[in-house]
C-alpha cells in the first residue's frame, strides 16, 4: 500500500541488435519513458550525468545523436490496410488468445499484407456491385409496384407528346412541403408508396411547365428513378425484376460464403500482421526516445523495482553482447520527473480511481489511497446508514462490475459500508424498528450525531498533518514542516485552537477554574507563537533549507494568508457537520415518504410510498452523498497532506481491447 519503488534502467547494445532489444523490451510492457524538459528526447537529456559510464563503455560520447529510422508501417499505411480488412471481414481483436500471439511468426514479409488486401478488395468490390444493383432494384420496384395490376406498358410514359413525367423519391419533410404547395403545381402529383428510404412519387407536367417543374423538385432533393424505355407491361417488369433480384441474392450468398472461407483461410494471417503492426508501432515510438553513436544505441528508462530481472532477462534473451544497470532512486538526477505506479490491494485499489480524478501523486510523497479509502468508506457510512439500502449498492455494484470496472467495485464497498453503519443506527430500508441500533438513532440524538461527526473531522484532519509531515520529509522540504501551515506550526496552531474552542465550551462541567485557565493561557501562548512563526514562514523557511524556493516577505500578504489560514481552519471543521445533517436527513427523508403513505390510507398506497421513497434515497439521495464525501476528501483533507504534483506510471506496451502484452 504504497508508492512502488522506481529505478532508472540504461543500456547499452549494438546497433545490429535494436529491432530485437526493442521488441524484446515492447512486449515486456514494463518500460515507462518520460520526456523531461519537454524534450524531444529522453535519452539524449540524460546523458549529461552519464558521459562518464558511456565512455568506459567504448561508445564515443561526442558522437551521439536521436536515433534514427524509416518509420515502415507510416510510409506504407499499413494501419489503413489493417483498418480496411478488420472493417470488411467484421475481425474483432478479442478473437486472439495470448497464447496464439506467442506462436505468430514475425518475419512474415510486409507484402503478404498488400496481398491479402488485394484479394479482400476484389470480394468488396463485388460485394459492393451486388448491393448497390439489389438496392435500385428494390426502389424500382417500389415505385411501380403501384401500376403491378397494370397491362400498360412502361414504353407509353415515354409516348406522351405534351406531358413529362418524373418519378422519384424524396424525404418525408419534402413530402410535407410538396403536399402544402399542391395549388402552386402546374401538374399531377401521384403518391406511390413509402419505403425506409423516403416517398416514392411520380409528378405529370405539361411540356410548357416542364423546365419551371425541374426547378421545384430540385429544391426537394428529388432522387430521380429512371423508368426504362421498354415495350412490356408492368406486370412483366416486374416479374423480370423480382427473377433479377433473386439471382443477384444467390449471388451475394455466394459472395458472402467466399468472404467467410476467405476470412477462416486468412484470419490468423491477418491478425498475425495487425499484431505485428502493433508491437512495431511501439518500437517505432520508442525509437524516438533512444540514441545512437556509430556502432551502438543508448536507452535510458523508468522500471519499477518488481520488474528489473524481467526486462534484465527480456534484454539479454534478445542480445548476449548488450550492457544494462539500474540506478537506484536517489542517485536520479532532480531533474527528472519519476513517474508513480501506486501498489495496493485488492480492497483499495479501486479508489485509486477517485484519487487519480483529483491528482497523481509525486514519486515522493505517501500513496494517499489508503487513508482516502478509509475515511471515504467511514463519510459515505455516517452519512448513509441502512441495511435494506447498502445492500443494493452491493448488489448494484456486483451487476456492474463488468460494465464500469473500478466505480461498481467502490459502489460495493460503499454498499458494505452502508450495511455496518445501517446496523449501528438500526435501520433497514428506512424502517427503524426492524432491528436495534447498536450505537445510535441519528434522529433521536440529533446532537450527539453532530458532535461526533465534528470530532471525526478533527480526527481525520490531524492524521492528515501526519500524513504530510511524512511527505515533507521525504521531499526534504524542511522550511515548509517547521512554518508551514500545513506543517508543524500549523499543526500547533490547529490543536491550540481546537484545546482553545473546547475548554471555553466544555470547562464549566468537565474541567476546574485553574486547570481551565491553564489551558487557556497555554493555548493562546502557543498561538502567538505559531501564528509568528506561519507569518515570518519566507524569511524563516529558506534558513531551514537553503534548497527551497525563497519567497518575497510581505507583511500585508502574510497577514492576509494568516486570517485565511485561520478561516481554513474554522471552516474544514465544521464542514465535518454536514455527515451528521446528511445522517439525520436520511431519516427524515424517508419519514416524509412514510407519511405520505400513511395519508394515502391504504395499506398498498402505504407499501408503494415505501417502495417509491426507497428508490429515490437510493438513487438521488446516494449521488448526492457519493459526491459530498468526495468534496469533503478533496477540500477539506487533500488540501492539507496531498500535492498532487507526479505523473503517471504508463509503460509502453501493446494494449488490445482490455488485453496488455
Amino acid at each position: 500500500m504504497a508508492v512502488e519503488k522506481m529505478k532508472m534502467m540504461n543500456l547499452v547494445a549494438l546497433k545490429q541488435d535494436t529491432h530485437s532489444i526493442l521488441r524484446e523490451i515492447v512486449l515486456n510492457g514494463s518500460i515507462h519513458i518520460t520526456n523531461s524538459g519537454n524534450s524531444e528526447n529522453f535519452t539524449m537529456k540524460y546523458m549529461d550525468s552519464q558521459i562518464g559510464i558511456f565512455n568506459d563503455m567504448g561508445v564515443a560520447v561526442d558522437k551521439i545523436r536521436p536515433y534514427h529510422r524509416e518509420k515502415v508501417f507510416k510510409k506504407r499505411k499499413y494501419k489503413e490496410l489493417l483498418d480496411q480488412i478488420f472493417s470488411f471481414f467484421d475481425i474483432k481483436e478479442e478473437e486472439v488468445t495470448l497464447d496464439d500471439l506467442q506462436s505468430l511468426n514475425y518475419s512474415e514479409k510486409l507484402k503478404f499484407l498488400d496481398d491479402i488486401f488485394e484479394k479482400s478488395s476484389a470480394i468488396k468490390l463485388r460485394e459492393d456491385e451486388n448491393r448497390k444493383k439489389r438496392a435500385r432494384i428494390k426502389i424500382l420496384l417500389n415505385a411501380v409496384e403501384y401500376f403491378s395490376d397494370s397491362d400498360m406498358k412502361l414504353s407509353e410514359f415515354y409516348s406522351l407528346k405534351h406531358i413529362n413525367f418524373d418519378m422519384g423519391q424524396i424525404s418525408k419533410n419534402s413530402w410535407i412541403k410538396l403536399k402544402a404547395n399542391y395549388e402552386n403545381i402546374n401538374g399531377l402529383v401521384a403518391h406511390l408508396g413509402s419505403n425506409s428510404y423516403g416517398e416514392t412519387v411520380i409528378i405529370f407536367t405539361p411540356s410548357v411547365y416542364a423546365k419551371d417543374m425541374k426547378y421545384f423538385i430540385r429544391s426537394l432533393s428529388f432522387d430521380m428513378i429512371e423508368l426504362p424505355n421498354l415495350d412490356i407491361s408492368f406486370k412483366e417488369f416486374i416479374v423480370n425484376k423480382k427473377s433479377e433480384l433473386e439471382l443477384l441474392e444467390k449471388e451475394q450468398d455466394e459472395i458472402l460464403k467466399e468472404k467467410s472461407a476467405f476470412r477462416k483461410k486468412y484470419l490468423q494471417d491477418i491478425l498475425a500482421m495487425y499484431y505485428r503492426y502493433k508491437i512495431i508501432e511501439k518500437i517505432e515510438e520508442l525509437e524516438g526516445h533512444i540514441a545512437e553513436s556509430k556502432n551502438f544505441i543508448l536507452l535510458s528508462a523508468f522500471v519499477p523495482e518488481s520488474k528489473v530481472e524481467s526486462v534484465k532477462n527480456s534484454v539479454e534473451k534478445a542480445s548476449e553482447s548488450s550492457a544494462i544497470y539500474f540506478e537506484d532512486d536517489t542517485k536520479i538526477p532532480s531533474k527528472f520527473k519519476i513517474p508513480t505506479k501506486l501498489k495496493n490491494n485488492f480492497i483499495l485499489k479501486p479508489f485509486e480511481a477517485l484519487v487519480k480524478m483529483y491528482s497523481i501523486p509525486d514519486y515522493k510523497e505517501t500513496d494517499p489511497t489508503p487513508f482516502f479509502a478509509i475515511t471515504y468508506l467511514l463519510l459515505f457510512g455516517m452519512m448513509f446508514g441502512d441495511v435494506g439500502q447498502g445492500l443494493i449498492f452491493v448488489l448494484a455494484g456486483m451487476m456492474l462490475s463488468k460494465k464500469i470496472g473500478s466505480i461498481a467495485k467502490i459502489i460495493q464497498r460503499i454498499g458494505f459500508s452502508s450495511i455496518f453503519f445501517g446496523f449501528m443506527y438500526g435501520s433497514v430500508f428506512g424502517i427503524e424498528d426492524l432491528i436495534p441500533a447498536f450505537v445510535i438513532r441519528p434522529m433521536e440524538d440529533i446532537d450527539t450525531i453532530l458532535v461526533a461527526t465534528i470530532g471525526l473531522g478533527i480526527l481525520m484532519i490531524l492524521i492528515a498533518y501526519f500524513i504530510n509531515f511524512r511527505n515533507l520529509k521525504m521531499r526534504k522540504e524542511f522550511g515548509k514542516l517547521f512554518f508551514d501551515k500545513n506543517g508543524l506550526s500549523g499543526f500547533l496552531f490547529y490543536i491550540s485552537f481546537i484545546a482553545l474552542v473546547l475548554n471555553t465550551v466544555l470547562f464549566e462541567k468537565y474541567v476546574s477554574i485553574n486547570v481551565s485557565s491553564m489551558i487557556t493561557i497555554f493555548s493562546v501562548a502557543v498561538l502567538i507563537i505559531t501564528s509568528t512563526l506561519m507569518f515570518m514562514k519566507p524569511k524563516l523557511a529558506p534558513m531551514v533549507n537553503k534548497s527551497e524556493e525563497k519567497e518575497e516577505f510581505s507583511p500585508v500578504e502574510s497577514g492576509f494568508e494568516m486570517f485565511e489560514t485561520v478561516m481554513g481552519f474554522f471552516s474544514n471543521t465544521l464542514s465535518f457537520i454536514r455527515v451528521g445533517a446528511f445522517a439525520i436527513n436520511h431519516v427524515g427523508l424517508f419519514m416524509a415518504f412514510h407519511a405520505l403513505g400513511q395519508m394515502l390510507g391504504s395499506s398498498i398506497g402505504n407499501i408503494f410510498m415505501i417502495i417509491l421513497g426507497n428508490i429515490f434515497i437510493v438513487c438521488l439521495e446516494g449521488l448526492i452523498v457519493f459526491i459530498q464525501a468526495i468534496r469533503l476528501e478533496y477540500y477539506e483533507l487533500f488540501s492539507k497532506y496531498f500535492n498532487g504534483e507526479g505523473i503517471s506510471y504508463e509503460p509502453l506496451r501493446v494494449e488490445l481491447q482490455g488485453k496488455e502484452i
